[in-house]
Parts: structure tokens; sequence; C-alpha cells
């Protein structure tokens, strides 16, 4: 029996020190650090106080500022160092995954420091007698994802070493077809490995991810994906050309009890 608990998704926070980011194909700068600021207090004043946050990836974005070359892993850390900073304002432990904007030696230098610089970010953690699984599908130099095999040979691991306990998946890259043309260029290219194997583990029923910049349920047989709207830019739903719009800034409220969960996004007006 599980405890009755709350956690928050944030995810694409796109940290850029020494700047701000152009919306594609308008001439406004968004900062994206003030909108997490924003989505940080309102996560403050949640009443009941979540007991963790996941930050779902695409936390820092120095590239885009340099887009005509590939950053070194030290270009990444005072964005990383701001992101931090501003993270400090939680009310809450947080956990932390990889995007494709993402740099893992930065990434671990900053945000896992007991860790080897090169070392995969992909583990598990329990809370309140459930399981939990960040998973790593950041790919050097794609804008889609991968799970590469020694990652899946370890979820396969895990997740039958915690058979008996309700699992949630968070992962950067949506698996599945969200029937965005663009977006569905940038998935991650072996899903649908993954959603057989999470098919093979009962207790695993949610997948939570980020990545599209949108709020989405899709369901397929027992298990259910949630995205996550970004706390910066977020991409319009409708068909034509790629079209961003300038916030509002959000994220995912999880309550969990006895293996139930119920879920509902904030955006910060």
């Amino acid at each position: 029996m599980t405890d009755h608990f709350r956690f928050v998704h944030i995810t694409d926070t796109h940290i850029m020190a020494g700047g701000a980011w152009r919306m594609r194909g308008t001439d406004v700068d968004f900062d994206t650090d003030a909108s997490l600021r924003r989505v940080v207090d309102t996560v403050r004043r949640l009443d009941p106080a979540p007991a963790f946050a996941v930050l779902g990836g695409d936390l820092t974005s120095p590239d885009l500022l340099h887009r005509d070359r590939v950053l070194e892993p030290a270009e990444y850390a005072s964005s990383y160092m701001r992101l931090k900073e501003i993270l400090a304002g939680l009310p809450c432990p947080a956990h932390y995954l990889m995007g494709n904007h993402d740099n893992l030696e930065a990434f671990n230098r900053a945000l896992r420091p007991q860790a080897a610089k090169d070392a995969p970010a992909y583990y598990g953690f329990d809370h309140g007698g459930m399981h939990f699984v960040a998973l790593d599908s950041h790919e050097p130099g794609h804008a889609d994802g991968m799970l590469d095999a020694a990652q899946f040979a370890w979820l396969e691991r895990d997740l039958a070493a915690h058979g008996g306990a309700p699992t949630i998946v968070f992962v950067h890259h949506h698996p599945w077809p969200l029937g965005h043309a663009w977006m569905d260029t940038m998935q991650l290219r072996n899903g649908a490995d993954l959603m057989s194997l999470l098919g093979r583990h009962s207790e695993v029923r949610w997948l939570i991810g980020g990545h599209v910049h949108s709020e989405q349920v899709i369901q397929r047989g027992a298990l259910t994906m949630l995205t996550t709207p970004s706390t910066c830019i977020q991409l319009a739903k409708v068909g034509g050309p790629v079209h961003f719009e300038p916030g509002p800034p959000g994220f995912r409220v999880v309550d969990v009890e006895d293996g139930r969960l119920s879920s509902y996004v904030v955006y910060v007006r």
C-alpha cells in the first residue's frame, strides 16, 4: 500500500546564461530565467507541498545562442549554475533528466557531482511505496532521442527488481507519435522497443515526458503517457507551419494515493 503524496513535473526550462531565446520565426526574445522563477514561486504556494520535483530535460540551452558551432561542456557551466540558483527556491528535493539540449558532462558536474563526468543519467528511486524510473534519451548531436542497449538491459533488471511496486517512468522524448508533423521528427527513435519492454511489466502504468512543449494525454492499452508543457514557450497544437507561443509557463502536479494517480497542469498567468 502506498502513501498519499504529491510531486511536480517541471520540464524544458531552457536556461541560457548570457541571452534570451529568440522565438522561431519572430523577433520576440523570451526570458527563460524569469518564466522559471514564476513557476518555482507557484510551486512554493502549492498546498499540500510536493514531496519532490522531477526536472524532465532540456534544463539548459546555451546552444540555442550559438547555433553555428558545438559548445564545449565548460560553456554550459554558467547556465547550469543559473538553473541551480533558481531551483534552490523549490520547497522540495529534485531529480533530473537529460534532454537533447543538455550536455552530459556539464549536467553531471553541476547536478550530480558525486557521479563521474561521463556517467549515464538513468536511475531509479523510491518514494511512498512507489518506484520511479528516470531514463536518459539524450544522444549527442541529435534532436531526436535514443536509448542504448545498456540502458535497456538496466531497465529490464530494475523493473524486475521492483515488480511489486506501482511504477512511473520518466523520459524526455515521446515514444509515440503525437500527430504533429514537425515534432514527430524528433521523437524517441526506438520508442516501440521501450513500449514493448514496459508492456511486459504490468506495474508500469504511467509514462511522463517533456520535449514537446505542450500538454498531451495518450493511452494505449494499460499504459498512459502524459506530456508536460514547458516552463517557457509553448508549441501550438494547430496544423500548418511550426508556431510557438510565448508561454504561459506551465508544470504538472501529480497526486498519488494507494498507487492511483491523478494529475493536472498548472499554467502560470
